[in-house]
C-alpha cells in the first residue's frame, strides 16, 4: 500500500510535530534493532494484497497464543553480525593449511586469533539456540509465514552447525561462516528481525485488545464498516462507527471547532494502516477491503522554497489524491477543511467539484471534513455521498461536545465564541485607546 511522508505525518506514525512519541513508538515491543528495522518497514510499506495480510494475520495470532516464544537478545545477534561482517583477511582453503597458519597466528597474532574464536564461538551458540527453538515451532503446526521464517533458520543452522569448531581447524571454520555461509548467516538474522517485528504486532495487539479485522475481497466496491472505532492516543475515548461503501463511498462531516473531526480521521486512517500492516486495530469490530493507497490531507503548508502558497499546497495534495483514482486505483482519501487557503467562493465551487469527482470512484472511500455547510445544497441528491456530523452545545458560555458521530449536518460554529473567551475582544478595545 502507497502511504507517502505526508499522511505519516498527518497520522503522527513516527512522531508528532512538538517531538512526542507516536504510532510505532506504542506499538515497538521488539528486542533488536533487526527487529525494529523491520516493524518500521512494514509500516512505511504497509501490504495491499490479501492473500499476504491474511498471512501475516494469522502469523500474529499463533504468537498471540505463545507469548514469550520469541525472545533474542540483542548482544547474541549483534555479536554475530559484527563477526560476519570483520574485515579479518582468512586466506585458508583447507584444514591442513588451517592447522599451519593457526599455529603462526598463535604465535604473532594472538589477538586477532581470540577474536575470530570468539566470532565462532558465539555464531555456533546462537545457531544452536536457533536449532531448537526451530524445531520446538516446528512442532505446533506453525502457520505459513512463520513456518517459512523458521524453517529458513532450521536449515542455515544445521549447515552452520555442521562446520564444526575444533581448536587447530578453527580458521577453516572461520572461513567457512565468514565467507561460504556468510549470505546465508546475514539472511538468517534478517529472518529473526522479521519474527521479531510480527511478536511486536502480536505483544501490542493483546496488550491492546484490539481486534484483527476481517477482510473483504472485491473487485468493484470498497467496504470499510467498524465500530467502536477510537485513536489509542485518546484517553477515555468515545468511541464511533465507519462506514464506507461502493454505493456510498463518501461521507460529508461538519461539525464545530474541537468536536472530533480530526481525530475521527486520524482514528479511522489507523484503522485501515493497522489493518493493512497485518494486525490488530483499535476497534470493537472490522472489516475492510484492502486499499492500494492510503491518503489524508489534515494539515498542509504553504512551502516558500519551492514557491508554493498555502492553497496551492492543498491543490497539489487534490491532485496527487486525483492522480491515485484516474490510474485506477483503490484508496481511502481523507480531507479536512481542504480549501482553507483561499476565498470562501473559491473554496465553494472547488470544494463541490472535487467531493463530487471523487464520489464517482466506488472502489475506493472518502470523508471529506469541512465548515461549508453552504455545500450541502449541491452535495445533497448525489446518492453516494452520506452526511455526518459530531455535535457541540453551549452551556453557560462553554462549548460541550458529546464526541458522538450522527447523521446529518451541523451548521453551529463556537468561533466567536472561543474568540471571546481568549479575550482577544478586550484586547481590541484597548488599541488605541
Amino acid at each position: 500500500m502507497e502511504i507517502d511522508r505526508t499522511t505519516l505525518a498527518d497520522l503522527e506514525v513516527f512522531g508528532s510535530p512538538e517531538g512526542g512519541s507516536g504510532l510505532f513508538d506504542l506499538i515497538d515491543r521488539t528486542t533488536t534493532t533487526r527487529g525494529r528495522s523491520a516493524l518500521r518497514r512494514r509500516f512505511e510499506h504497509p501490504l495491499s494484497d490479501s492473500a499476504d495480510i491474511r498471512r501475516t494475520q494469522d502469523a500474529v495470532r499463533f504468537l498471540q497464543r505463545h507469548p514469550g516464544l520469541v525472545g533474542f537478545d540483542e548482544a547474541s545477534i549483534d555479536a554475530v553480525a559484527r563477526y560476519v561482517r570483520s574485515n579479518i583477511m582468512v586466506t585458508t582453503t583447507s584444514p591442513m593449511g588451517a592447522s599451519a597458519e593457526y599455529l603462526w597466528m598463535a604465535l604473532r597474532y594472538r589477538d586477532v586469533l581470540k577474536e575470530l574464536r570468539l566470532g565462532v564461538a558465539a555464531t555456533t551458540a546462537l545457531f544452536e539456540r536457533l536449532a531448537g527453538f526451530s524445531a520446538s515451532v516446528a512442532g505446533m503446526n506453525p502457520p505459513p509465514l512463520v513456518a517459512e521464517i523458521v524453517g529458513g533458520l532450521a536449515a542455515t543452522s544445521e549447515i552452520v552447525l555442521r562446520t564444526g569448531s575444533k581448536a587447530r581447524a578453527i580458521l577453516h571454520t572461520d572461513r567457512v561462516l565468514r565467507s561460504d555461509l556468510k549470505d546465508r548467516i546475514q539472511d538468517a538474522l534478517a529472518r529473526l528481525g522479521e519474527l521479531d517485528a510480527l511478536n511486536a504486532m502480536a505483544s501490542a495487539t493483546s496488550a491492546f485488545e484490539w481486534i484483527i479485522p476481517e477482510l473483504v475481497d472485491s473487485a468493484d466496491a470498497f467496504v470499510l464498516d467498524a465500530e467502536d472505532v477510537f485513536h489509542p492516543f485518546v484517553k477515555a475515548p468515545v468511541t464511533n462507527p465507519v462506514r464506507l461503501s461502493g454505493g456510498e463511498p463518501m461521507v460529508f462531516l461538519t461539525g464545530p471547532n474541537m468536536a472530533g473531526k480530526t481525530t475521527y480521521l486520524r482514528s479511522v486512517a489507523l484503522v485501515v494502516l493497522l489493518a493493512q500492516v497485518g494486525m490488530g486495530v483499535p476497534a470493537k469490530r472490522a472489516r475492510l477491503t484492502p486499499v492500494d493507497a492510503l491518503f489524508t490531507s489534515l494539515n498542509p503548508s504553504d512551502n516558500l522554497r519551492a514557491g508554493l502558497s498555502y492553497f496551492l499546497a492543498e491543490v497539489h495534495r487534490v491532485k496527487a489524491a486525483a492522480t491515485i483514482l484516474a490510474e485506477g486505483r483503490r484508496a481511502l482519501v481523507l480531507f479536512d477543511e481542504v480549501f482553507k487557503g483561499t476565498n470562501v467562493h473559491d473554496a465553494l465551487d472547488a470544494s463541490a467539484e472535487v467531493i463530487l469527482g471523487f464520489a464517482r470512484a466506488r472502489r475506493s472511500g472518502f470523508i471529506f471534513s469541512s465548515h461549508l455547510t453552504e455545500l450541502v445544497g449541491a452535495l445533497e441528491a448525489n446518492p453516494a455521498i452520506r452526511f455526518c456530523f459530531f455535535d457541540g452545545n453551549i452551556v453557560g458560555e462553554v462549548p460541550r461536545y458529546t464526541y458522538e458521530l450522527r447523521e446529518g449536518v451541523s451548521a453551529k460554529r463556537f468561533g466567536l465564541l472561543l474568540l471571546r473567551q481568549a479575550q482577544v475582544p478586550e484586547l481590541m478595545a484597548r488599541i488605541g485607546a
